[in-house]
């Protein structure tokens, strides 16, 4: 009875020590740069978060920029309201600002039927030269700063900087 009495204590003593909570708290920070000089940046910060019971558990947040302000630079009319370009202060922006940016636009105006988002006028100009007779300057200006098409009122695609995040459909 006695050596199972020490190994009871032993095991408890034990798991009392593994559980202290004097493990150092773990922090990371990074930043993902996608290029160009109007490149969007996204930052992740992954801090411990108190979760009341005096532990930590990490929680990733992603940083990005909320779009504060717009000009429309072109207005196309068509039988199911009005296709527009808007250009956007440089920032940094994520997909998910930019997706934010184009629900309030839709939620807000219900003529909007299709747009372009750019951060540069000049990437909004070079948009509306046709296609084959584009410099490649102009190219290389939309490559950089045409970042989403709304088509219709239900579905975007990124282009440019977020050409790789996905888009789809939008809205309820």
């Amino acid at each position: 009875m006695k050596r199972r009495s020490i190994a009871v204590i032993t095991v408890t003593a034990l798991a009392l020590v593994a559980c202290s909570g004097d493990e150092p708290e773990l922090s990371t920070d990074s930043t993902i740069i996608t290029g160009g000089t109007n490149a969007p940046a996204t930052t992740t910060t992954t801090e411990p978060s108190d979760d009341g019971d005096g532990g930590g558990s990490p929680s990733t947040t992603p940083v990005g920029q909320t779009v504060t302000g717009y000009e429309v630079v072109a207005r196309f009319p068509n039988d199911n309201g009005e296709e527009r370009y808007y250009v956007i202060p440089e920032g940094a922006y994520t997909d998910v600002d930019l997706t934010q940016f184009v629900i309030e636009l839709l939620e807000t105006d219900s003529q909007l039927y299709g747009a372009e988002i750019f951060d540069s006028v000049g990437a909004a100009e070079a948009f509306q030269v046709a296609e084959a007779d584009r410099t490649d300057e102009q190219n290389a200006v939309i490559e950089s700063d045409h970042f989403v098409t709304l088509i219709g009122r239900d579905r975007i695609e990124f282009h440019g900087l977020f050409s790789g995040s996905p888009g789809g459909a939008i809205g309820s």
